[in-house]
C-alpha cells in the first residue's frame, strides 16, 4: 500500500516521527557537540528524547579545572540537556576510555531496559565508524545496535560527509571518518541555537579551539544520518509505555465485533459502540461505514491526531484544522493500494514547522502499523 501525505514538499529528509527516542552516547557532551542538532529537531517534531551516557567522562584532559570532573561534567550534562530540552539524561559509571573493556551483555542490558523503560521507538547513536576514531564512541553504538536488535528497535547513526571529514583532519591532524552521499540515507535540516547552547553549557569541554566549532562551520544547517538497522517490515514488540500522551488506554486493546443481521455488524471499543454495514447496492442497508471506510477513517484521524498534537504542542491554533482523505482499491488480494491525505491548517504554518509537522503527522500510529507490519493471528 502506497500512503501519502502531502502538507508542503520539503527540500531535506525528515526525521522519523517517533513518539519516543534514545540516544546512547559514551561521554557527557556528545549528546550536544555530535548529536545536538538531530536531537533537537526530534524534540521540536514532538519526540520525548531520552539519553543514556555510558560514562562520566572522567578520563578527559581538557578541562584544566581543579576539582570533581566527574560531579562537574554530570551537571554540565543535566544543563545542556535542559538547553536541548530532553525528557531524560542519564549517566552510568563505566570507565571512560575503557568502554570497549566492559563486559557486552552489561551494556546491552542497560541500553535494553532504558529503551524499555522510555517506551523508545527507535534509538540515535554514532555512526558504527566512531565517526571520531574515539574507541568508546564505537563501543556504545556497538551496545546499543545489539539491544535495539534484541528489541527489534530501528537504529540511525550520526555520520558526516567524507568531505568534511578529511577537511578536519587535514585542519587538525584530527581521525575522523565520513561517509560519501550515496553512503547516506538523511540529510536533515537542522537549526544550530539550542546545540550551540547545550554545547557551551559543557564549559569544561567547549574551549573555542575545540574541532567542534569548525565542524558546525563545515556542516552548515545540515545533518547526515544512516540506518545501521533500518526499520523493518516485521512484527516489532511495544516496549512499555512512554511518558507521551499517546500511549493507547489499556482496555483499547481488546475489541469485540459481534453479528447483527444482514452484512450488519457491531463493533465495540470500550464502551463504544460502532455499526458497519455495507451499501445498499451491494445489498448491504448502509447502516455505518464499511469495514474498509473504517480503516481509511483511522488513518486519517490518526493523521488528524498527530498534526493537532504538534500544533498543540508549538502553540499554534488547530481550530479548523481537517485532513480530507482519497483512497484507491486493488485485487488479487482485494485491498487497499493507495491513501492520499491532504493536511488543512487554519493558519500559514511558519515555514521552520511544515517539515515538523509533516513528519509527526506522517507517521501516526495507524501509518507506523501499516509501513511495519503488526503480526495477526486468526484462529478459533
Amino acid at each position: 500500500m502506497v500512503v501519502h501525505v502531502e502538507l508542503v514538499p520539503s527540500s531535506a529528509s525528515v526525521l522519523p516521527a517517533w513518539t519516543s527516542a534514545l540516544a546512547v552516547v559514551a561521554h557527557p557532551d556528545d549528546e550536544s557537540f555530535a548529536l545536538g542538532a538531530v536531537l533537537d529537531a526530534l524534540v521540536q517534531s514532538g519526540c520525548h528524547v531520552s539519553v543514556l551516557c555510558l560514562t562520566r567522562g572522567e578520563a578527559s584532559t581538557v578541562h584544566g579545572i581543579s576539582g570533581d570532573l566527574r560531579a562537574l561534567r554530570a551537571m554540565e550534562l543535566r544543563d545542556a540537556g535542559a538547553a536541548l530540552g530532553l525528557s531524560a539524561a542519564e549517566l552510568s559509571d563505566h570507565p571512560d576510555g575503557a568502554l570497549g573493556h566492559v563486559n557486552r551483555a552489561t551494556l546491552v542490558s542497560e541500553v535494553r531496559e532504558t529503551a524499555l523503560r522510555v517506551g523508545s521507538q527507535g534509538l540515535v547513536v554514532f555512526d558504527d565508524s566512531g565517526v571520531t576514531g574515539h574507541p568508546d564512541h564505537i563501543a556504545a553504538s556497538e551496545a546499543a545496535l545489539d539491544a535495539a536488535t534484541e528489541l527489534r528497535l530501528p537504529v540511525l547513526g550520526w555520520t558526516l560527509p567524507r568531505s568534511v571529514a578529511e577537511q578536519l583532519n587535514e585542519e587538525f591532524g584530527s581521525t575522523f571518518t565520513g561517509h560519501e552521499p550515496d553512503e547516506v540515507d538523511l540529510t536533515v535540516r537542522v537549526d544550530r541555537d539550542k546545540q550551540r547552547t547545550a554545547s557551551l553549557a559543557h564549559a569544561s569541554q567547549a574551549v573555542p579551539t575545540s574541532v567542534l566549532w569548525r565542524r558546525l562551520e563545515l556542516l552548515g544547517d545540515l545533518e547526515h544520518l544512516r540506518w545501521l538497522k533500518p526499520p523493518t517490515d516485521g512484527p516489532q514488540p511495544v516496549p512499555a509505555a512512554s511518558t507521551g500522551a499517546t500511549a493507547a488506554p489499556t482496555d483499547a486493546a481488546s475489541v469485540r465485533v459481534d453479528y447483527c443481521d444482514g452484512d450488519r455488524f457491531e463493533i465495540r471499543i470500550r464502551d463504544h459502540v460502532v455499526t458497519v454495514d455495507q451499501p445498499a447496492d451491494v445489498g448491504g442497508d448502509d447502516a455505518g461505514p464499511t469495514p474498509t471506510e473504517l480503516f481509511v477513517a483511522g488513518l486519517a484521524s490518526c493523521v488528524a491526531f498527530y498534526a493537532r498534537r504538534y500544533l498543540r504542542r508549538h502553540k499554534l491554533d488547530a481550530s479548523g484544522l481537517r485532513v480530507e482523505t482519497s483512497y484507491s482499491m486493488a485485487s488479487k488480494p482485494a485491498r487497499v493500494s493507495r491513501v492520499d491525505l491532504q493536511i488543512h491548517v487554519p493558519l500559514e504554518l511558519p515555514p521552520e514547522r511544515r517539515d515538523g509537522l509533516l513528519a509527526a503527522a506522517g507517521h501516526c500510529t495507524v501509518h507506523n502499523s501499516i509501513t511495519t507490519a503488526p503480526e495477526i493471528t486468526i484462529g478459533f
